[in-house]
């Protein structure tokens, strides 16, 4: 299997600063919930009982078509940024020429391997580069990402975008287009408001996935509440672990205290209309050229490019 490459922003030190300082300001960064080969399993164990779907699949399907047919050329890469598993950005590459190099990155370098596995399945013997990186911190990603990847560059980006102020991510997503590019983003889409997809956040599984990171690092008992919250003209919900015993959490040599009713921001996940996507992408110069949405239009897979 290859061996995955491990950008600075993933250094075993660098981590530990962000997580002492996610914990001291008691926002936890998404990328801390995909650590493990445990919360790795957790992960993709929710996936499969709450997002799996032969409906899920057909925006993807019918993306990687449309796509296939305006994609000019017969080589470039495929850059799957926060592959997760890698299901999804496989389907992408299956439609596309032969010749495309298949780049897997992700925070996780688990999962990252998982997709090299199934990429191996399909396509045995072709040469993909896995790459472990925080597109959140890295300030030099482009360069990096030159150095393991061919121009002509299509980029997914499956399942990122929720976990993240707009205004913190599509930035730094910016930095990485070229006019020649596409790039392929999924949204999760509230069409009939957050209360009929409660159900999707509020379950066992996410509770005991997201449950993994205070529990590591030395909380006590606790609960992980799932509540809709509003940030500008955007709803999202949110996940808060909270304590209801005195603890004292430690990572990198620090020490911090927590009391009853004290609470620490585990998760969130931002819900979207078609509409307000557009609008949220228009002031960074990305714009929807064809969109593609599940039959209960939950979700929806968007081929966009620079204005």
């Amino acid at each position: 299997m290859n061996e995955a490459i491990v950008h600075p922003s993933q250094s075993a030190a660098q981590v530990e600063v962000e997580r002492a300082e996610c914990i001291r300001q008691r926002n936890v960064a998404a990328k801390f919930h995909y650590e493990t080969g445990r919360q790795a399993a957790l992960w993709l164990k929710l996936h499969e009982r709450h997002a799996s779907s032969e409906d899920m699949a057909q925006p993807y399907a019918q993306a990687a078509k449309a796509l296939a047919a305006i994609w000019p050329y017969s080589d470039g890469s495929l850059i799957a940024l926060g592959c997760g598993g890698g299901e999804k950005d496989i389907a992408i590459l299956k439609e596309l020429p032969k010749g495309t190099h298949f780049v897997p990155t992700d925070v996780s370098k688990p999962l990252v391997l998982k997709a090299v596995q199934i990429a191996g399945e399909f396509y045995p013997g072709e040469a993909t580069t896995p790459l472990v990186f925080d597109l959140a911190t890295a300030d030099d990603l482009l360069e990096f990402i030159d150095q393991h990847a061919e121009p002509n560059r299509i980029y997914t980006f499956f399942g990122v975008i929720p976990n993240f102020p707009p205004q913190n991510i599509l930035p730094r997503l910016l930095t990485l287009l070229s006019p020649e590019d596409r790039l392929l983003l999924s949204a999760n889409l509230a069409p009939n408001g957050m209360e009929p997809i409660l159900p999707q956040y509020d379950n066992d599984e996410t509770r005991e996935w997201l449950a993994e990171f205070p529990k590591a690092h030395g909380a006590g008992k606790g609960e992980v509440k799932i509540t809709v919250e509003t940030d500008g003209d955007l709803q999202h919900f949110a996940a808060h672990f909270h304590f209801q015993e005195p603890c004292v959490m430690e990572v990198n040599g620090k020490h911090f205290e927590f009391c009853p009713g004290d609470s620490l921001q585990l998760f969130v996940s931002y819900r979207y209309t078609v509409e307000a996507l557009a609008d949220t992408l228009e002031p960074y110069g990305i714009a929807i050229e064809d969109s593609f949405l599940t039959t209960n239009g939950e979700e929806g897979v968007f081929i966009c490019g620079l204005q």
